[in-house]
């Protein structure tokens, strides 16, 4: 009989080499956050530098957005408006960036792909999507790169 026909909690517990690997995972888990708290990053969190910040970017502009005190007050960002659209854009291109990174454009197009094999045109278009959403990125990171100085609050 396999494991997965087992309980949650006997897989976890009786099986020794699973029990070993979630106490050592702990560990490493534990250790993660000890890095995060006194240097800022984790060993794991370099393993793989851009889909780390494609996934904590959004939500910290996110929240940079909503705790905004001011504006640039030049150029394309004379207002808060205009300030506020130009985040908006830049989320949105790490956003792409995030999806890129998951590759899950599988997904987007049909839920019982995983019992079933893809047709051509499914993959085709998984393909634009990725290349839709790189170009999404290389546009709005020109945003970014021109206004990376003034995301403070």
């Amino acid at each position: 009989m396999k494991d997965y026909f087992k309980p949650g909690y006997m897989r976890w517990f009786y099986s020794p080499s699973t029990f070993w690997q979630n106490i050592c995972s702990s560990f490493r888990w534990l250790k993660y956050c000890w890095q995060r708290a006194f240097r800022g990053y984790a060993d794991c969190d370099c393993w793989e530098i851009a889909s780390y910040l494609a996934e904590i970017l959004p939500p910290m502009l996110r929240q940079f957005k909503l705790n905004l005190h001011g504006y640039p007050g030049w150029g394309r960002a004379s207002t808060p408006e205009k300030w506020d659209s130009i985040i908006d854009q830049i989320i949105e291109g790490f956003d792409a960036a995030n999806r890129v990174a998951k590759d899950n454009y599988f997904e987007e197009t049909n839920a019982d792909i995983l019992i079933r094999k893809p047709m051509r045109e499914e993959i085709l278009a998984w393909g634009k999507a990725s290349e839709r959403d790189q170009k999404i990125f290389k546009d709005k990171m020109k945003v970014f790169t021109k206004w990376y100085f003034h995301l403070w609050d």
